[in-house]
């Protein structure tokens, strides 16, 4: 075998890759998930399918594997840490996604997240200013504040438990 791989040794600590290279995977995913809901999309598969494949869930998942990492290769500030990792997900994803709703001004794409009624950029008199900076911004700012809250509350509850865990791990011994 060549190149850098390494066996799994079975503890988790030991495989849990950086909180970098999480960083990389989940905006490689998260890019993955945007296309593919945009392929639903103007495909005509049902709202609710497309919902599915949303990069909000991700703000669920992705703190905890930060999280994970973090305790795993320790740090004197997990919790500075985690908001730079949570902070930096949520940004780049949402930059991605802003990206959706100027491609939707400029080829008026039909889905109802896209139509002005609905806080998007599709509708009659949508002006460039609007759909192409003002609603994508809005969106993106709101978001990752949003975003940040809750990754923050998420991976904040399993750094927590990860080091009580390993606080009862030393006093057992």
């Amino acid at each position: 075998m060549t190149g850098d791989w390494q066996p799994i040794t079975g503890d988790w600590e030991e495989d849990m890759p950086d909180d970098k290279k999480l960083l990389k995977t989940g905006l490689i995913v998260a890019a993955l998930i945007i296309v593919l809901r945009i392929i639903l999309e103007q495909t005509g598969a049902p709202e609710t399918m497309s919902f599915i494949f949303g990069v909000a869930w991700l703000y669920f998942i992705m703190p905890v594997f930060f999280a994970l990492a973090i305790r795993a290769h320790g740090s004197e500030s997990p919790y500075r840490k985690l908001l730079k990792d949570v902070v930096l997900f949520a940004a780049y994803t949402r930059i991605m996604v802003a990206v959706t709703y100027m491609l939707a001004w400029h080829f008026k794409w039909t889905p109802a997240r896209f139509s002005a009624n609905q806080g998007g950029t599709v509708g009659e008199n949508v002006p460039p200013f609007q759909g192409l900076l003002l609603v994508p911004l809005r969106n993106l700012l709101i978001w990752i504040v949003m975003a940040t809250i809750v990754g923050m509350i998420v991976g904040a509850i399993t750094l927590a438990l990860k080091g009580k865990q390993k606080q009862n791990a030393a006093g057992a011994m």
